[in-house]
């Protein structure tokens, strides 16, 4: 009887630890597309912002808000990306039903776009600030798309019922969890994409950190 009661209780133990997992995995990943969603609204919004800041009297104020600002609309957007490569890998494809190969294809367009902002020059060059924004604007279409036809796309009892059609089931297919090859060729080929993309950011961000250490010295003579 204590045999059974030990098992029983290992196994609630076992399944509440795994429905945690499963949950915070699926949480996070809602996070990561609601920051992502806020950095491009922010974007898009900054003339609009800027022209605000004529309103105010004060230079105090048109500071602290221009720091909050840009603070939450560059934060959110390296959020969103440190999130998205946390859930790559292949045992969280296989728990849970990340929408392939839109997730990491949206990952690897967005840190794509990190490069183009951590080079610094997206004000100074339109062509920069271009670039960055079409491919800001793909990972959003791409995150949007899998999230909506994919990982939430219309259930069962809505196609048993007639009320969706067998595209509806084919794309339910592409779930992660339901289609374990196409999910080890996406993490594959993302992962690979992953590691250039780091070696090129951290190559942006210190020619950039060197441009700013030599306008300093520029400044001090």
């Amino acid at each position: 009887m204590r045999i059974m009661e030990s098992m029983n209780t290992e196994n609630i133990t076992e399944g509440i630890s795994k429905g945690l997992e499963l949950w915070t995995i699926v949480t996070l990943y809602d996070i990561g597309l609601i920051l992502l969603l806020l950095a491009i609204i922010l974007h898009f919004s900054s003339g609009y912002f800027a022209e605000s800041l004529g309103k105010f009297k004060f230079r105090v104020s048109k500071e602290n808000w221009s720091i909050l600002f840009f603070l939450i609309r560059d934060f959110s957007l390296f959020a969103a990306f440190g999130i998205s490569v946390v859930l790559i890998n292949p045992d969280m494809f296989a728990d849970v039903k990340l929408p392939m190969p839109f997730f990491p294809l949206a990952t690897v367009l967005l840190g794509i776009a990190l490069i183009f902002k951590l080079q610094g020059r997206l004000y100074k060059d339109p062509s920069q600030e271009r670039l960055f924004t079409i491919f800001l604007l793909a990972t959003a279409i791409v995150q949007y798309l899998g999230f909506v036809l994919v990982m939430e796309a219309a259930p069962t009892e809505w196609i048993s019922s007639g009320h969706a059609s067998e595209f509806w089931m084919s794309l339910r297919l592409l779930r992660s969890n339901l289609n374990p090859a196409l999910s080890m060729w996406s993490f594959v080929l993302s992962f690979l994409s992953l590691l250039v993309i780091f070696i090129l950011m951290i190559r942006a961000g210190l020619k950039s950190k060197k441009i700013i250490d030599e306008a300093k010295e520029i400044q001090k003579k």
